[in-house]
C-alpha cells in the first residue's frame, strides 16, 4: 500500500498525514459600548501549533506492516530482537574461532622456539 509520508533529509519522519495541530486562537476580543452592548464580536483565527519542519517534503511511499504491527517504509524492516541476538551469537562464534586459530598459531610458534633453544643448547654442548 502507498501512503503519504513526511520526508526530512532523506528520512521518513512521519507515515500518514502530518498533524499540524491547528487551533482556533482569539485574534481580537469582543468590544462593548458604554451600555454594555456588543459593538464588535470576537474574532478568531486558526493557528498552526505544529508546522511542517523546514525542508520537509510530503511524498507517496510504499508502506508495509512491521513484525510488531506498526507501519514502516517497505524494505526498511528492522531486525527483530531474536534476529539481533542471532547476529550477536554468530559474531561471538567468529571471534571464538579467530581466537582459537590465534592460540594455535602462537602454540606452533612457541614449539618452534623451544626446538630452536634445544638445538642451540645441543650445539653449545658439543
Amino acid at each position: 500500500m502507498t501512503k503519504e509520508c513526511v520526508v526530512l533529509n532523506g528520512e521518513v519522519i512521519n507515515i500518514g498525514p502530518w498533524d499540524y495541530m491547528r487551533k482556533q486562537v482569539l485574534a481580537s476580543p469582543v468590544e462593548y459600548d458604554d451600555e454594555g452592548n456588543v459593538t464588535k464580536e470576537a474574532e478568531y483565527e486558526e493557528q498552526t501549533m505544529n508546522p511542517l519542519p523546514e525542508g520537509a517534503t510530503i511524498e507517496e511511499r510504499e508502506i508495509e506492516v512491521a513484525p510488531d504491527g506498526g507501519l514502516i517504509v517497505k524494505g526498511s524492516a528492522q531486525p527483530t530482537s531474536d534476529e539481533l541476538h542471532g547476529q550477536q551469537l554468530a559474531e561471538l562464534k567468529i571471534q571464538a574461532i579467530q581466537q582459537t586459530q590465534l592460540l594455535a598459531s602462537m602454540g606452533a610458534e612457541l614449539a618452534a622456539a623451544k626446538l630452536e633453544i634445544i638445538n642451540l643448547k645441543g650445539a653449545n654442548q658439543s
